[in-house]
């Protein structure tokens, strides 16, 4: 059962947003209902599940016979078994759970073709034997992959929990790439934890890229804390209110200071202090169509905050110096800054150097002063050309890179060489100097030598002004708030200055589990001290780098995770109050903080003027003229 309510003090003055909280807390309720129901029916039709007709079978019918099976006796122990009414498969203990994922798979090449877009089902049976595992649950990574060495394309994947009873399980999803001959493999990941597991009747169908992905079988899947009624949700909502608002005081006096009871006030949050933002491409900003019209207006209407996808990138900045090219202009670039910090919205540029290895980078791997040259020359390029209209800068982005083992230009260029660009970047713009990096909120390897690099760079001397988290999510691994908070603890802790950079999350077209994470994330952002933004990296479908995280869709409808951010940024935390002085001439709320436009009316005077609470508690006082 779901506690009350919280007693949100802010929305009192309004009670169109105090129904939002409440309609929030219905909502999680009702949500939560309806998932375990379907968890029951679930459990009831597990191995009498049937399929949507139309699926074309990728995987030979002897599956037990075609797999390739680990080869790691250390590791993991496989064999051959027939499981009765379940028929036959493969039973496989890992014995340790340092096993690395990828260490233990059972891998079979697809039969069929798949073309991008192709909606995926894979299915197969399994349980996890009682005792085998600490908390008596399995896990498996089920991936469609093409296995190119060093390069693993990934079609599609998720995760799913198995229990200890026998379960049908389904991992829908639509591929992101086409398959290739002879290389193509449905593989189930069985690593990453020590657990006995029995998987039989595994099938890989095709059902086409026209096929509703709705209607395909999928597990709900459930992350710490989604709960309705989750504890760790009540606390951070408390914690919003007491850390992200304020107390404001209006006081209305006429020409000679005397107060004026009963004017009529109303406060209207117009821009948020905290960074509720979007990447957006200049193109759009800048473009004269009606796209680009509705393009504007959203980002207008729901952000406080932008940060431009590409167009500040060496390549795009490069490249767009010609001002006649159709995706990149230096013109649009610096027009759709100038127009966000007309509306008084933060820019993040983005970025200086960047980590990994790229193409050109890769052309000049045996000339290391030539690519710190190259750095050095776009950070002071960019740094010059965008002056004024950047607010911080991410001076090195991905400093550690996502392959294992590491594989970055700082191990050939040489170990000084990201101090050296926080170095250069500070001689030519006294903006904040952020880091970032991705799967931040992922135990491992990216985690902790983030950690480590950024500690590195404090021992030089060379603090970072702030860490940004790209944060981009998949549904194989949602942490939950608790987790993020305590991740966001130890970051803070170096550097108590947090941003989310790039904010998306895959669901593989569970779009409930996509709106529902996206909430938590944002309560878990904005209830932490230590942040001051959460920026999205798609909110339209029609201009973004993947496409299902938008929270519109390309014909502009808005999807669930829409709704979430509208809810709770545009209305529940957009603060909107109004009333009357009292006999002293003032009139006290207590709202978000931001800048607020005030308007008071009395006499058939009426007065409007902005106000900004960035920096906590204050008062405004309100003169009115001489008749």
């Amino acid at each position: 059962m779901s506690q009350p309510p919280l007693k949100a003090s802010i929305f009192k003055e309004d009670p169109n947003i105090k129904a939002s909280l409440y309609e929030l807390e219905s909502q999680l309720t009702l949500r939560a209902m309806f998932r375990r129901l379907f968890l029951v029916a679930l459990s009831f039709s597990a191995h009498a599940a049937s399929l949507p007709e139309g699926g074309k079978d990728l995987l030979p019918a002897d599956w037990q016979g075609s797999v390739k099976v680990p080869n790691k006796k250390l590791i993991c122990k496989s064999e051959r078994a027939d499981f009765g009414p379940q028929g036959k498969g493969w039973r496989v203990e890992v014995f340790d759970d340092k096993a690395s994922l990828y260490q233990v798979q059972l891998s079979t090449n697809l039969d069929g073709e798949v073309k991008s877009g192709d909606r995926l089902l894979m299915v197969f049976e399994a349980r996890c034997l009682k005792g085998s595992s600490a908390d008596d649950k399995g896990r498996v990574h089920a991936v469609v992959e093409v296995k190119n060495p060093p390069n693993y394309v990934k079609l599609g994947q998720d995760a799913v929990d198995i229990s200890s009873e026998w379960q049908t399980l389904f991992v829908p999803f639509p591929a992101s790439a086409d398959s290739k001959p002879g290389i193509t493999h449905a593989s189930l990941m069985l690593g990453g934890k020590k657990q006995t597991l029995e998987v039989s009747n595994v099938r890989l169908l095709n059902y086409g890229s026209a096929f509703d992905l709705t209607k395909l079988p999928r597990p709900v899947i459930h992350y710490p804390g989604r709960e309705a009624d989750a504890h760790w949700r009540k606390e951070a909502l408390a914690r919003i209110e007491k850390i992200r608002t304020t107390d404001i005081t209006v006081e209305v006096v006429d020409a000679q200071g005397k107060p004026q009871p009963e004017a009529k006030v109303s406060l209207v949050l117009k821009q948020h202090s905290f960074g509720f933002g979007t990447a957006v491409k200049a193109k759009y900003i800048m473009g004269t169509d009606e796209t680009s019209a509705k393009y504007r207006a959203l980002v207008e209407e729901n952000f406080s905050a932008i940060v431009l996808e590409n167009d500040l990138k060496p390549f795009a900045w490069t490249n767009g110096a010609s001002n006649d090219r159709k995706d990149y202009r230096q013109e649009w670039t610096l027009g759709a800054l100038a127009w966000a910090k007309e509306r008084g919205m933060k820019t993040r540029g983005h970025y200086l150097c960047w980590g990994p290895w790229d193409d050109w980078s890769e052309k000049l791997k045996d000339q290391p002063a030539a690519i710190r040259e190259k750095i050095m020359t776009h950070t002071n390029a960019v740094i010059h050309g965008a002056a004024g209209l950047v607010d911080e800068w991410d001076a090195v982005n991905h400093p550690v890179g996502w392959e294992s083992p590491r594989r970055t230009v700082d191990q050939v260029v040489g170990p000084e060489l990201y101090a050296d660009v926080f170095k250069a970047a500070r001689a030519r713009t006294g903006v904040p100097l952020w880091i970032n990096e991705d799967q931040v909120f992922r135990e491992g390897r990216q985690q902790d030598e983030f950690y480590d690099c950024i500690k590195g760079l404090i021992a030089k001397g060379v603090r970072p002004d702030g860490i940004g988290n790209q944060a981009h999510f998949h549904s194989s691994h949602l942490p939950g708030g608790p987790e993020m908070l305590r991740i966001s603890d130890r970051f803070a802790a170096l550097v108590p200055h947090l941003e989310l950079t790039e904010f998306d999350v895959i669901t593989n077209g569970d779009e409930e589990l996509q709106a529902d994470w996206l909430r938590d994330t944002l309560i878990m952002a904005y209830s932490h001290p230590a942040y001051s933004a959460m920026m999205l990296w798609v909110f339209w479908e029609g201009a973004g780098w993947k496409p299902e995280t938008a929270l519109w869709r390309t014909d502009w409808s808005e999807k669930p995770n829409g709704k979430v951010w509208r809810d709770l940024v545009c209305k529940l935390w957009r603060t909107q109050v109004s009333g009357q002085t009292d006999i002293d001439g003032t009139f006290h709320a207590r709202g978000h903080r931001g800048l607020y436009e005030v308007t008071v009316e009395i006499a058939g005077q009426k007065i409007v003027m902005p106000y900004n609470t960035e920096h906590g508690a204050g008062m405004i006082r309100v003169v009115l003229p001489s008749k």
